[in-house]
């Protein structure tokens, strides 16, 4: 069994910051299962397709991923309905920066992938804030924000902002 420790950030990303950026990868993610274990299907990484299964919450989790063909890929994309996020992202040092597409526009996060749980975290990227740490509130895991119904994942957004002190950023 593979283990994924990982920290998640609500973030703010200066304007400026964006214009060094480029492009990114265009993900989209379907949840097929919610629950223990969640499985996902994403495409839009340079690998491919790939379907994962995770178990578990917080900063250590198990995974484990394969690559799909892009023919089974659409066929769980059926299956997951209508449990489908899409986002773009960013690979920015040792820091992966995701800017939501759609319902959830406006919410960015950042995650960072590490050895250890107890490993210090490298430097910030510049021209990206964090906001607060994100890793244990279950509204910010991706397949609990494809389970939301479009207006509930706006909702979101605009609240996630405004819970941050002096935060004035976002509005409908």
């Amino acid at each position: 069994m593979a283990w994924e420790i990982e920290r998640r950030f609500l973030v703010r990303v200066a304007d400026a910051m964006w214009l060094r950026l480029g492009e990114g990868y265009h993900l989209r993610q379907g949840y097929i299962r919610n629950g223990e274990p969640s499985v996902r299907v994403r495409t839009g990484e340079p690998r491919g397709a790939v379907l994962t299964c995770k178990s578990g919450h917080g900063i250590r989790r198990s995974e484990e991923e394969a690559v799909i063909p892009g023919e089974m890929a659409q066929v769980l994309f059926q299956a997951a309905e209508d449990r489908i996020i899409e986002k773009i992202r960013w690979r920015v040092g040792d820091w992966e920066l995701d800017r939501f597409l759609g319902p959830l526009d406006g919410l960015m996060l950042m995650e960072i992938e590490l050895d250890a749980e107890d490993q210090p975290m490298p430097p910030v990227p510049e021209g990206v804030h964090i906001l607060r740490e994100v890793t244990d509130d279950k509204r910010f895991v991706s397949g609990y924000l494809a389970r939301m119904p479009h207006k509930t994942q706006r909702k979101l957004v605009l609240e996630a902002y405004k819970e941050v002190k002096g935060w004035k950023g976002l509005s409908d």
